[in-house]
């Protein structure tokens, strides 16, 4: 009988996606724990280092609670970097209930997973790399804006395919964040680069998780 998965977790919680196309959409947000690249505008730097090792059937479970109070729910997949960890068996459960399964990743991992939504956030840490593997897969980007982030990498972002969304997410830390993210989005009209947004994080408007 194979092993158990286990899962380095540092909370399962309830609330709504706060940014991207699927913002305001209920959601049961399971956040892994750990991540290689440690960026300096992290939001979520205490996910870093801080999780309990769960079996799956403890993980299921919780998420089931979840959506027994909030039934319209979808499972966001988030960390941390997930795609650290091997996910195979809990998405193949969570599908097998019958769950809407969106991820965000850094994107310099892959797996070929059951993942109805990818939102990919590349990082200038790792060049803005994206794993060839899962170009095909992008539903949107989201980038940090902040002084590595310029119209020459978002045009090279774009350069993937015209299928998808680019967000300038403002940087949380930066004082400036949204005279500074509208600044890149007019430059990046200006160039002519499709479909750039400007982002925002509609969880810390309401001042929730």
């Amino acid at each position: 009988m194979p092993e158990q998965s286990i899962l380095r977790i540092n909370e399962i919680f309830w609330s709504f996606q706060g940014e991207g196309l699927r913002a305001g959409v209920p959601s049961i947000f399971l956040r892994l724990a750990g991540c290689q690249l440690k960026c300096p505008y992290c939001d979520t730097k205490y996910a870093w280092d801080s999780g309990r090792w769960l079996p799956l059937p403890e993980i299921l479970d919780e998420i089931d609670k979840q959506k027994r109070k909030y039934p319209a729910s979808q499972v966001v997949i988030t960390g941390g970097e997930p795609m650290e960890q091997d996910l195979t068996e809990l998405v193949d459960n969570l599908k097998k209930k019958d769950f809407f399964i969106a991820i965000e990743t850094n994107g310099v991992e892959y797996a070929a997973l059951a993942i109805d939504w990818w939102t990919v956030s590349p990082k200038d840490v790792m060049g803005y790399a994206v794993n060839k593997a899962l170009k095909k897969r992008i539903d949107e980007i989201k980038l940090i804006v902040n002084e590595n982030l310029s119209v020459e990498v978002i045009k090279k972002i774009r350069d993937i395919g015209d299928y998808f969304p680019i967000f300038l997410q403002p940087d949380s830390n930066d004082n400036h964040k949204y005279e500074n993210t509208f600044y890149l989005f007019e430059q990046c009209q200006l160039a002519g680069i499709s479909d750039v947004r400007p982002g925002i994080q509609l969880h810390k408007v309401y001042s929730v998780m």
